[in-house]
């Protein structure tokens, strides 16, 4: 990027810097690993012998509270993918234009993925079934809104106990949110700001002999 703004550097006006994607992952620290998960169960006395019973039961009450929620919100259920190389960021934001939805939440739709889960083996020395780690394909949700201060993003929520989610958070439409609060004019591509009004320079502008850190749009 360096080169390609010292060559065309007597053409470029300002040149912007800053973050692409932030992906922020959360999870119970206790229920990652085995030993964790069964003191868990035991203290809400759930035997190992019942444990695919309880957390499917978890898992359906999770998946209806979701739905529940997107439905007062958008008026739409859970739509599910039949696979999960569907971009559902494209679902998402054309969703959004039908809906005509500003900020708030969009929608949510679900697919069958890989992630990690429990499952109860009989562990021979013990006697008795144990929980074991191990990958899995399971449902997983994704909520997608437009905030009112990141902008368009989304929220990935594993249905299979222990639940684990990720935030999928865009830099530009931080950005965006940013600029029109600021009430300044920009020109926009997708993921790409093609213009900004000069306001918008002395905001969020550098010398483009000297770019600042992360991914210049």
């Amino acid at each position: 990027m360096g080169n390609l703004i010292a060559r065309l550097g007597h053409a470029i006006v300002a040149c912007i810097s800053g973050w692409d994607r932030f992906i922020l992952k959360g999870f119970i620290r206790p229920l990652m690993y085995p030993e964790g998960a069964m003191d868990f169960l035991r203290m809400r006395k759930v035997l190992n012998k019942d444990y695919k019973e309880w957390a499917q039961d978890q898992s359906q009450q999770l998946i209806a509270g979701v739905e529940q929620y997107v439905e007062e919100q958008t008026g739409r259920g859970i739509i599910a993918i039949p696979s999960s190389r569907t971009r559902k960021e494209e679902l998402a934001h054309r969703q959004q234009d039908e809906l005509g939805i500003e900020t708030g939440v969009i929608g949510a739709w679900s697919c069958v993925e890989a992630g990690q889960s429990f499952r109860a083996c009989f562990d021979r020395e013990m006697g008795f079934p144990q929980l074991r780690w191990e990958e899995v394909r399971c449902k997983h949700l994704y909520l997608y809104l437009d905030h009112q201060d990141y902008g368009f993003c989304n929220l990935r929520i594993q249905t299979w106990f222990p639940y684990q989610i990720q935030i999928a958070l865009n830099g530009r439409e931080w950005l965006r949110r940013q600029l029109d609060k600021a009430g300044i004019a920009y020109q926009r591509s997708g993921n790409k700001f093609l213009e900004l009004a000069n306001g918008g320079l002395s905001h969020f502008s550098q010398s483009p002999t000297r770019p600042g850190p992360g991914r210049p749009s």
